[in-house]
This record gives C-alpha cells, structure tokens and sequence, in this order.
C-alpha cells in the first residue's frame, strides 16, 4: 500500500511539471553584458500545447523572426522586446519593438502593442491588445 501512495504521488508530481511546461515559453537569449553567457526568460503561452516551449534565440536574426511569430508577439505583449534588442539594428531610429513587428509580415502597417494600448478608450487596459487577431487565433486577454 506504502509504495502505491508513492507511486501515485510521483506520477501527481510528474505531470504537474508536465502542465507546467506546456504552459510555458523558455527562451534563451544572449546576454548582452558578456556575450559567453545567455539569459532565460520564461513568458506564459496563450495555450498549452508542445511548440517552442524551449527556444535557443542566441543565433537568431531578424530574417528568423517570421518564423516564430506567435512567440514574438508573446514577448511583445508581456513588455519584453528589450530583451530582443540584439536582433534589431542598432543604427535605427526605430525601437526594437517597431523592428519586430515590421518583420513579421502580416502585421507591417498595424499599431504596436503599446501605441494599441495608449490609444485604448479610458477604461480599458493594455492587456486588451488582441493577438489572435493578428494572427488569426482565438486568443484574447
């Protein structure tokens, strides 16, 4: 009965991790103090599911930001383009956070996030900006 209960206990603690890792986004991105080392950042998905739960972003460029679009915009929403900042052009007048939204194709043209958000009616939030219409998703905030 003892090892049962045990059983039984490590396969709860199992998928709870299981759970919690398909809930999550954990990107590695370099750090720009010191180029040997990288940094996580951990941003909740808008499902769960298994795609991109673990990203190596450390040699990506601006040309691999459309194929990872619904982590780009995950990022964008959760305030944390400035950890991006290493893919965008340092010579632009632009911030990193118009940078990446100009990559991604389909959204060339639309308000960025926290110009959305400024231009909200009183009364609403910045968590009102609407990601799965930009792609296309049922997701929403």
């Amino acid at each position: 009965m003892k090892s049962i209960i045990r059983l039984l206990g490590v396969a709860i603690l199992i998928s709870g991790w299981a759970v919690a890792a398909l809930s999550l986004h954990v990107v590695r991105t370099p750090d720009p103090n010191d180029p040997k080392k990288s940094k996580l950042l951990v941003i909740p998905k808008a499902r769960l599911g298994v795609f991109e739960t673990y990203v190596d972003a450390r040699h990506w460029t601006m040309a691999d930001v459309p194929n990872h679009a619904a982590l780009v915009l995950r990022i964008l929403d959760a305030g944390m383009a400035d950890q991006l900042k290493f893919l965008g052009d340092p010579d632009s007048r632009q911030g990193i956070q118009t940078q990446l939204i100009d990559a991604l194709p389909r959204l060339r043209g639309r308000k960025s996030p926290a110009t959305a958000s400024s231009m909200a009616p009183s009364g609403t939030s910045s968590a009102g900006f609407d990601l799965g219409g930009l792609l296309d998703l049922p997701i929403s905030f």
